[in-house]
């Protein structure tokens, strides 16, 4: 919409998503150590005196560091001052009354003075004394003594002139005829309010009387239309917002006027309570309310129509006063307020201001002291030139260059800046050559490449991507969920969610985005980066996996079809079979056919009932309920499916280890009953109906998970089945349809489990299955520390 504001942010622009290794600059160091002993010229050929004594600092760039450490925390003490004080509002009784900030102020003016006085004296001390060489001693003492006499005079100037406006200025605010002026027009707010309210009750008077008289707008006669033109002529005759009328047996009919304020809506200024409506009625006398509106302020009066039955009409009048005459009638109240209590505390805010002024100027006097000092041991010309040369490297000159002066620390400080300046350049060119590099292999790749910046929008974005999702255009500089559009709002949250995290570890999952061609699966992969000095972002990789994926599909429906049609065929050859036999039979043999008849019919229907089963074993591989995991006990769950395993093979021996304490897990009872029931049939199969089996519920390594352990004394699974073992068209039984283990398998991946089979310790088969630990809940820890038995389940 037009009308709504729009939240610009600056787009930053992401580099690409390899990161160029860091660049390690090595530069020729001075041979000698800055702390030990400079060799001399017969041990360093071809070094001169200067530049010998510049690498051992001498005493007294010692002390002008101490001086400048010293400046450094005066003015950091004054700025701290300072900012609070602002901060507080100078006005604020509590910074103006508080003697700790009072005393603070004191011993910081204090001490700068203090410092001033001392760089002063030890400095000019310095120059007359002559300790440096007679040229250099004249300039810098001409430049000291100048620059000190064009800041201390006008800054002591400054400070008086300050001083004598700030007295005069809080004096005249607590004058005696500005407080009387001020509390006179303190009662301006109430006297125009009353006044509107008084105006609307006359108005509300008048308009009542004047429809009482006329008859001719009595609403059963006439039209509305006519009496909302009577009253359009009372709301332009008595200049008031609103107007209206209120019956009993008809609409509420009003007239309001907008032109006060052109965002008043007509809405509220014809709002009349309910209960100030009935109220009149009930009475038959007027009454009037004010109240502050969204914008402005209203009074509304209503006065009963004389002659108009037991429910009289109302009347209704409302007198409004815009939203900036009742603001400033505030400001008026407020500033009488605001006088009253200045003057309470004019003598703390004047000391405060005394001081702060005193502060202020000795700050100035003592950074114009150090600075005229220290210009006037510099040679500012050089200076001058490497600041334009360093503006000019900012601002993307590199072929900018400065002249070298001679041999001293201004002349090797020229040439370190162009040989910085010649390596800024050649690092330009090469990172050029390889972002061009870079932009013609993401065109080139096959995958979908795109950055995104921190603030979410789209930095980089190659020709792959836009393939993969089916994107004519894919701007830069957009936000991602506007630059993606409406069909892809999966892949820009995954990538902004990936942005919310953008210090974790990658990411990657398989979406699918509707396209006018149809569902697109993507495989999305994310990689969080950090650019120095440019933030970070999120490199997004896009895979199609569209046709990889309906190849799968095919390949899968292939391979069923052609294993149901292999398991079909089995039972159908002995069906054939029965039916000639039963045939022949008949022909040759009739009296002797009922025999034959009763085996091929149990030949059939066992055949068909073997049908029937494979069909409800793809069945439930196919279709498995829904997994729902809960705290739970696998104790439990194994006990019931080993009783159930006794009651129906009682030739096998069933032996059961339960630990005593499990770690707090979540099962779905049902499903991992099916399981075991599953593991303990193959089980049975495997061992024989005198075989040995075995059934373990203990604690993993470290309490971090349940182990079920199914073991049987049969004759094991050879090593190269192992691996084979759970998919649903393997199996190592005569008869068998192979989705059994694979079915086990699936209800312990939907547990977050794992399950593998072993050789058994005494021979045979051993089943593991792993199910991972949660947190236990509060009351089974406070049991598990008090040493009483956990409940073995609780409902999640």
């Amino acid at each position: 919409m037009a009308g709504l504001p729009t939240r610009c942010s600056p787009t930053r622009r992401t580099g690409s998503s390899s990161r160029r290794p860091a660049v390690l600059t090595v530069r020729r160091r001075s041979p000698h150590r800055p702390d030990g002993p400079v060799p001399g010229p017969a041990e360093r050929p071809g070094s001169r005196g200067p530049e010998a004594r510049a690498v051992s600092p001498p005493r007294r760039l010692r002390s002008d560091r101490l001086a400048i450490v010293t400046t450094v925390v005066c003015l950091v003490i004054a700025s701290a001052v300072y900012y609070v004080i602002q901060r507080g509002k100078l006005g604020d009784t509590r910074l103006a009354t508080d003697k700790t900030l009072l005393a603070a102020l004191a011993a910081t003016i204090v001490v700068i003075a203090v410092a001033i006085g001392w760089m002063t004296v030890r400095n000019l001390a310095r120059v007359l004394a002559g300790r440096r060489s007679p040229v250099g001693s004249r300039l810098q003492a001409r430049v000291a003594v100048a620059f000190l006499a064009l800041v201390f005079v006008p800054s002591l100037v400054l400070f008086g002139s300050a001083i004598a406006i700030v007295r005069q200025s809080l004096q005249q605010l607590s004058r005696s005829e500005n407080v009387q002026v001020l509390r006179e027009a303190a009662v301006v707010p109430d006297w125009i309010h009353e006044d509107r309210m008084r105006r609307a009750r006359h108005v509300a008077r008048v308009v009542a009387r004047e429809l009482s008289g006329e008859r001719s707008l009595d609403g059963r006669r006439t039209g509305r239309s006519a009496l909302a033109r009577w009253l359009g002529e009372r709301l332009e005759r008595y200049d008031v917002a609103a107007v209206g009328v209120l019956r009993a047996d008809a609409p509420p009919l009003s007239v309001a006027s907008t032109r006060e304020e052109d965002d008043v809506r007509v809405a509220e200024l014809t709002r009349v309570p309910a209960e100030l409506v009935a109220q009149v009625r009930a009475t038959r006398r007027g009454a009037a309310i004010s109240e502050r509106m969204p914008v402005g302020w209203r009074a509304v009066a209503l006065e009963p129509v004389p002659g108009t039955g037991e429910e009289p009409t109302v009347v209704f009048v409302t007198v409004y006063l815009p939203e900036t005459i009742e603001d400033l009638l505030g400001h008026v109240s407020a500033a009488f307020r605001d006088v009253q209590s200045f003057e309470q505390r004019r003598v703390p805010v004047e000391r405060l201001y005394y001081s702060l002024f005193a502060l202020i100027t000795l700050v100035v006097l003592f950074a114009a002291v150090w600075t005229g000092f220290f210009l006037a041991r510099q040679v500012t010309r050089p200076i001058d030139e490497l600041a334009r040369g360093t503006e000019a490297l900012a601002q993307g000159d590199l072929g900018f260059r400065v002249r070298e002066y001679g041999d001293d620390e201004i002349g090797r400080l020229a040439r370190s800046f162009n040989r910085m300046a010649e390596e800024v350049q050649r690092h330009r060119r090469d990172l050029v050559a390889r972002r061009r590099y870079i932009e013609t292999l993401l065109e080139a790749i096959p995958v979908g490449v795109l950055s995104v910046d921190e603030s979410g929008r789209v930095s980089t974005v190659n020709r792959a991507a836009r393939a993969v999702l089916r994107l004519d255009e894919l701007p830069v500089g957009r936000p991602v969920s506007e630059a993606l559009g409406p069909g892809r709002r999966e892949v820009a949250r995954f990538v902004e969610a990936a942005l919310a995290d953008v210090g974790q570890e990658s990411r990657s999952e398989e979406l699918t985005i509707a396209t006018e061609a149809g569902d697109v699966s993507i495989l999305v992969r994310t990689e969080p980066f950090t650019l120095p000095a440019r933030g970070g972002g999120v490199l997004v990789v896009l895979e199609d996996l569209t046709q990889l994926r309906r190849a799968e599909r095919l390949a899968a429906w292939s391979e069923v079809a052609r294993r149901v049609a292999h398991e079909i065929k089995n039972p159908l050859t002995p069906i054939r079979l029965a039916a000639e036999r039963m045939v022949r039979r008949f022909e040759r043999d009739p009296e002797r056919f009922r025999e034959v008849l009763e085996d091929g019919v149990r030949t059939i229907v066992r055949e068909v009932e073997s049908l029937r089963e494979l069909v409800a074993e793809f069945s439930r591989f196919a279709r498995m309920p829904a997994t729902h995991l809960e705290h739970g006990d696998a104790r439990k769950v194994a006990a019931e499916a080993v009783e159930l395993f006794r009651a129906a093979h009682a030739e096998v021996h069933l032996d059961t280890e339960f630990a005593p304490r499990l770690p707090p897990h979540r099962v779905d009872h049902e499903a991992l009953r099916r399981c075991l029931i599953n593991l303990l049939d193959n089980a049975v199969a495997a061992a024989g109906e005198r075989g040995s089996i075995e059934v373990r519920v203990v604690p993993g390594a470290a309490g971090r998970s349940v182990v079920i352990e199914v073991i049987d004394d049969g004759p094991g699974i050879p090593a190269e089945d192992r691996q084979r073992l759970f998919e649903p068209e393997f199996s190592r039984r005569a008869g068998g349809t192979g989705l059994g283990l694979a079915i086990v398998m699936q209800i312990v991946t939907e547990h977050h489990g794992t399950i593998r089979a072993e050789d058994a310790p005494r021979g045979g088969t051993r089943i593991v299955i792993e199910l991972p630990a949660v947190d236990r809940p509060a009351g089974d820890l406070a049991a598990a520390d008090e040493g009483r038995p956990v409940p073995p389940a609780r409902e999640g």
